[in-house]
């Protein structure tokens, strides 16, 4: 992506900002939105003021992802909040790096994927006297099939679904494509909802 802008603090710079995006410019601790405006802005959570640097970006039309070392749920929801629509760890892979620029530039919504299935297993947990909604039919699944949602429920992560089941990460993400086709659902947490009854597919 071009015009990529990273602001940061004083001897805080990953090298994979500039893998990730060779055309990026990187400020350290101010809004430097010069010439050319900065389609996508990262802006680390540790800097004084960073929610208001969010807002500023978001209120200049610019999609800003808020990049942290510690991901925590608190924060999360400041980043929320002031607009940020990506929150990610600062010293990502060039991968998630990628992936969250290309979401949040698309219009999605980027989290981390250990939050999101910290927020699954908060909200599992209040919706877990709800019975199973009769528009899922879980009976489209297989045994391992069922057995991975449980999990997902849960709010475990690929990991550790597979040292549960004991098998592979890519046999859960297999297992998971499977069961997101089934169900017509698009996320972990669109299944979620769809299993405890709050969203039809």
């Amino acid at each position: 992506m071009s015009n990529a802008l990273f602001i940061t603090e004083e001897g805080f710079i990953s090298p994979r900002w500039r893998q990730s995006f060779p055309r990026a410019r990187i400020a350290v601790g101010q809004n430097d939105a010069s010439s050319p405006s900065p389609e996508l802005v990262w802006i680390l959570t540790a800097i004084p003021g960073w929610t208001e640097q969010i807002r500023h970006h978001v209120a200049e039309g610019r999609r800003v992802v808020a990049m942290t070392r510690h991901p925590q749920l608190e924060e999360l929801r400041q980043a929320l909040n002031a607009g940020a629509r990506g929150y990610t760890e600062a010293l990502a892979s060039r991968d998630i790096l990628t992936q969250a620029a290309q979401t949040v530039t698309a219009g999605g919504l980027w989290l981390p994927a250990s939050l999101v299935n910290k927020m699954i297993g908060l909200l599992s947990q209040l919706l877990d006297k709800q019975p199973i909604s009769e528009s899922c039919d879980l009976s489209t699944l297989t045994e391992r099939e069922r057995q991975v949602t449980a999990e997902v429920l849960k709010g475990a992560s690929n990991k550790r679904i597979a040292l549960e089941l004991d098998i592979t990460e890519r046999t859960v993400k297999a297992h998971l494509s499977s069961i997101f086709e089934k169900l017509g659902a698009r996320d972990r947490m669109h299944l979620m909802l769809l299993v405890r009854g709050q969203e039809h597919a």
